[in-house]
């Protein structure tokens, strides 16, 4: 399995891969602008460098997509600390040791080899809503694994210009590819729309398209709200999804 970790505007605040072991990092690639190509090169050996031309996350994701050469890969959002539950029947967290990360990227290609074409790992915040060590066919982001033999001819990129992840997760699921995610292992990020990545173009204007766009993309499964923030986002209020994933799995049998 490949790692891949989108990286734009924070050649100096690596947080993801300055926490991976030594032998992982090695292995990582940062996925730059070629704007960027000369700061990133160096903090890092290991570059995919994206041309001018593709724009925005979603771009970036896709170029990842043609260009591995390994079927089975997993995005990194770059601002990420990795959690893991203090015991099976503990919901409560700690953070990941060096050696631990490797049982997160194992765990990951394991439900590849059973056939889950989409993987994830869940959310800290939240995490102590499921008791289960793993759920399937929902919610995931910010670390983002697919098996590229199952996924790559059924998913159109693209779409929206953010929540794309969420975009591409439920186009699988209507197709019939079932995904997992882990509850033992978590991950988060300082704060939500940080300097630099998707910030340097997310404005309100562009998350409320993309929540009526993803409404429209998938009526049914979709429901376009307003959200209240206190400091995630600095907004105050904006316009976002709930979205049914279950019930879009379950959609693809009927």
């Amino acid at each position: 399995m490949r790692i891949f970790i989108p990286s734009k505007s924070r050649s100096n605040d690596q947080v993801t891969l300055s926490f991976l072991p030594d032998d992982l990092k090695a292995k990582a690639t940062l996925v730059v602008d070629a704007s960027e190509e000369e700061d990133y090169a160096k903090v890092h050996d290991n570059l995919l460098v994206v041309p001018e031309d593709i724009k925005g996350i979603s771009g970036v994701r896709r170029y990842i997509w043609d260009q591995t050469d390994d079927p089975r890969i997993v995005m990194l959002d770059d601002d990420l600390r990795f959690y893991v539950r203090k015991g099976l029947d503990d919901w409560h967290l700690r953070y990941l040791e060096p050696e631990e990360y490797h049982g997160v990227f194992g765990l990951l290609e394991e439900w590849m080899d059973k056939g889950y074409g989409h993987c994830g790992i869940s959310a800290r915040e939240g995490n102590n809503r499921v008791e289960a060590l793993s759920a399937e066919n929902t919610r995931y982001l910010r670390v983002l694994a697919y098996d590229l033999n199952v996924c790559k001819d059924i998913v159109e990129h693209g779409r929206v210009r953010v929540m794309e992840d969420f975009d591409v997760a439920l186009q699988l699921l209507k197709a019939g590819i079932p995904n997992k995610v882990s509850f033992y292992y978590a991950q988060g990020q300082k704060q939500s729309n940080a300097d630099g990545g998707c910030s340097t173009y997310r404005t309100p204007e562009v998350q409320a398209e993309a929540a009526v766009k993803m409404g429209e993309l998938h009526k049914g499964f979709v429901r376009v709200v307003e959200k209240k923030t206190k400091t995630a986002w600095g907004w105050g209020t904006r316009q976002d999804v709930v979205i049914s994933w279950k019930k879009a799995y379950a959609s693809h049998s009927k």
